[in-house]
């Protein structure tokens, strides 16, 4: 996250382990306020799908928390929208 300070707007695909694209994100800095934001998109959308701020971008701490708490928050949706797949692919196979 440091070197995201540096840059006025970072962009990154997001992944995971099967190196399945989720999306891309994006930080966005504003250097008179001293702020920043997490932008994550979903692949294929323009608009994010969720944000997450940075109070005090001269803090390495709060911009790793708000990095942190973002990752999460694509997790928890990631595997909230797998379980119906994983779910509906086990029915499937106990009916072959």
């Amino acid at each position: 996250p440091h070197g995201l300070r540096d840059r006025p707007e970072a962009r990154n695909d997001t992944r995971i382990r099967r190196i399945e694209i989720l999306g891309s994100w994006t930080f966005i800095k504003d250097e008179e306020e001293d702020t920043g934001e997490f932008q994550f998109f979903a692949d294929g959308e323009t608009e994010p799908m969720f944000t997450e701020g940075v109070v005090f971008l001269s803090s390495g701490l709060r911009v790793g928390m708000a990095l942190s708490t973002i990752c999460r928050t694509i997790r928890d949706w990631h595997e909230e929208n797998e379980l119906p797949k994983a779910a509906s692919t086990s029915e499937m196979g106990n009916k072959i």
